[in-house]
């Protein structure tokens, strides 16, 4: 195992990151497998196993969640359009950096990885913004469930994390 994918396993940033963004990695995903939001997670995404922040439908919720935690001026919604179709998840960009359901990536790293999260050819692939008002079947969005889903999740985020730290971290202040 190399030392990416050790890093990868113990929930921390990808290589090259600073050592602030890996520890605010580690702290973003001690909230995302949390029992309570992992519970979140599963039951936006329709899934028994793992936490489902991966999932489409749940990545909408998330991206929804930290703009909300994090405030709506700081975070750019962006989707990874798969193979030349629509969006197949949603990411927040943050600064210089990505907060997916996988934790903190930066941007040389997002397209390979949705690529290979998502089985798609890097070649017909891309990352470009995208409206969470935009009518999608992939996401949900704008149902009372996952209103309240991406409110608590907001909520959690909170108590574990100061937003403005994170801010500072992420380059956005």
């Amino acid at each position: 195992m190399d030392q990416l994918e050790r890093q990868r396993d113990n929930g921390s940033a990808a290589k090259g990151q600073s050592q602030a963004v890996v520890s605010l990695n580690r702290e973003v995903m001690a909230v995302l497998v949390s029992e309570e939001a992992a519970n979140i997670g599963r039951t936006i995404a329709q899934i028994v196993r793992g936490d489902g922040w991966q999932e489409a439908k749940a990545s909408a919720v998330l991206v929804d969640a930290l703009a909300t935690w994090l405030g709506r001026d700081a975070v750019e919604v962006v989707g990874f359009y798969a193979n030349g179709t629509g969006p197949v998840e949603v990411v927040a960009r943050v600064g210089k950096h990505y907060i997916t359901g996988h934790g903190i990536e930066g941007e040389g790293d997002l397209t390979s990885n949705c690529c290979e999260r998502h089985r798609a050819r890097f070649s017909q692939s891309k990352i470009d913004t995208y409206d969470l008002q935009s009518a999608n079947s992939r996401f949900t969005w704008g149902t009372p469930l996952a209103q309240r889903a991406a409110d608590r999740l907001a909520e959690l985020f909170t108590e574990e994390v100061d937003p403005e730290i994170a801010r500072v971290v992420l380059g956005v202040l």
